[in-house]
């Protein structure tokens, strides 16, 4: 009859590890067994320790994953990179064996940046021992091993008063506090400015670039063609071909490769002219996220999928600021347009003429930076709503006076306004009632949610549960008035510093001083 653990095989916590983080993994147990908890020092298992010559690898591995309180994965970029699979045989029996972690048994250790962690182990929370945080995160982890409670948040009450007769900054905290202010254990949602990136292209496609486009120097070495160059080789094999569409495809370059999501294997290559058609490589794009070089150029691509799809709604790509993007004016007039930030059809002004009686002093445009960025393992489209300025309805304008401006207009927004602005892009970009976003990406697509992200506490104010979403449906209309409200009384203050400008620029022309190239810049 097999025998049970004794006191002796009995760990607190397998550290599960890459070889390569053995250094830090050494330090981590020493701190561990310094610890008491129970009259007793906590104890890890370590394979170094463990496992003695002539004992089974295996079998001691297995006594200890089964024999510890906790397991603990050792995170860092190299902990699914394992060759012998020794990392992988030991989380995959730790989920096996409570797939939920309702047991509490399985802590991710944050070692070292880590870019990939797969999908089982994404909802854990990672106890983070990097660089300066491992003080705090080994007096985390140590708070787990002894089974203790989280420690609650310090709270101040009564009026505190330094030696110099100014109230501290605890006061202000204790002021604002409710008396005894623990959070309720409710259920509390905060959104983001995120969409996430459901489904990504499958492949990312890669050839040589075409032997015909690479010189050859004196020296006998090779210079490879720039981007520009590359561009004109497209643009005159599409001359010469009318039926094809003239368009020019998405395309990043590394080394002498060319990458992209159009099938470079298909008839209908429109990058044919440029790669090497024999060589042709496809990549899963999913393999890209792991290395940190690939992870850019895969977000690059996407970022160029993400602006033609913008372009293709009608908006205005800003040449004058990186993923910019703003609403143009309509035929000289306003624009004005029709959304739903849920089931209500509302109406929003995203382009308008501020006036001062029959002059035109300037456009206003509604804006938005939108780009792909890469977080914790995923990728998403990131919104950050802003006002554009025009003279023309079409050309931005810039400069540090512009600036002051639209930050006077933006200012401090609540969580139902940052939902109230993602909603409105998020209709922008869909272009379609219901469903997520999708992105033309070459010849595949980007599948973006509808939603935006949000962090689900465990902890709030109890009975104080919005829906965030219907209020935005009912005072969506209020929220439009009051923005173009402010916008207005903003215009009115600042009218007569701009018509003194304007006065100044006058006599600047009446004198007849010209600019030349540079220093209008400097005049931008």
């Amino acid at each position: 009859m097999a025998s049970g653990p004794t006191l002796d095989s009995f760990r607190d916590i397998f550290l599960s590890h890459r070889s390569t983080n053995k250094d830090f993994v050494r330090r981590l147990a020493a701190d561990i067994e310094s610890a008491l908890f129970n009259g007793h020092l906590l104890r890890t298992w370590v394979d170094e320790a463990e496992i003695g010559p002539g004992q089974s690898v295996t079998g001691m591995i297995n006594d200890g994953l089964e024999n510890s309180r906790f397991i603990g994965f050792v995170l860092s970029p190299y902990y699914f990179e394992s060759a012998s699979g020794w990392t992988d045989a030991e989380w995959h029996a730790a989920v096996y064996s409570d797939p939920d972690n309702r047991r509490s048994r399985l802590l991710p250790l944050l070692a070292a940046d880590c870019p990939y962690i797969p999908a089982l182990l994404r909802h854990l929370k990672c106890i983070d021992l990097r660089a300066h945080h491992y003080t705090q995160g080994l007096k985390e982890l140590l708070t787990v091993l002894r089974n203790e409670p989280v420690p609650r948040p310090t709270v101040y009450h009564g009026q505190l008063i330094t030696t110099d007769q100014k109230i501290a900054r605890s006061t202000l905290v204790a002021e604002r506090a409710v008396p005894q202010s623990f959070p309720d254990l409710v259920s509390e949602r905060l959104y983001c400015n995120l969409l996430p990136i459901e489904h990504l292209p499958s492949y990312v496609y890669s050839a040589p670039i075409a032997n015909s486009l690479i010189k050859t120097r004196k020296d006998r070495s090779t210079a490879l063609p720039s981007k520009e160059a590359i561009k004109a080789a497209i643009r005159s094999a599409q001359a010469d071909n009318p039926e094809q569409a003239r368009f020019m495809p998405a395309f990043r370059l590394f080394e002498d490769r060319l990458f992209t999501f159009h099938d470079l294997e298909s008839p209908d290559n429109p990058l044919a002219p440029v790669i090497e058609d024999g060589e042709v490589e496809p990549l899963n794009s999913k393999d890209f996220i792991a290395e940190e070089e690939n992870r850019k150029l895969l977000t690059s691509l996407l970022n160029m999928a993400l602006t033609r799809h913008v372009g293709r709604l009608g908006l205005v790509i800003d040449d004058t600021k990186h993923d910019r993007f703003f609403f143009s004016e309509d035929n000289g007039g306003p624009r004005v347009i029709r959304w739903a930030p849920l089931k209500r059809m509302v109406s929003r002004t995203v382009a308008k003429p501020m006036m001062n009686g029959e002059r035109v002093l300037f456009w206003r445009h509604l804006g938005a930076y939108l780009k792909i960025t890469f977080l914790a393992n995923k990728f998403y489209v990131q919104i950050a709503p802003t006002w554009v300025i025009t003279s023309d309805g079409q050309h931005a304008s810039g400069g540090p006076d512009i600036g002051r401006r639209v930050i006077k207009w933006t200012g401090p927004e609540r969580n139902l306004h940052l939902l109230y602005h993602v909603r409105f892009w998020t209709s922008v970009l869909r272009n379609r009632p219901g469903g997520p976003i999708f992105v033309r990406a070459g010849d595949q697509s980007i599948e973006i949610s509808s939603f935006p992200a949000f962090i689900q506490q465990s902890y709030g104010i109890g009975g104080d549960r919005r829906d965030l979403l219907r209020i935005l449906d009912r005072t969506a209309s209020s929220i439009e008035q009051d923005e173009e409200e402010k916008v207005d009384e903003a215009v009115t203050v600042g009218l007569a510093a701009l018509d003194h400008a304007a006065g100044q620029n006058d006599e600047d022309e009446d004198d007849g001083i010209v600019l030349d190239d540079d220093e209008e810049d400097k005049a931008e």
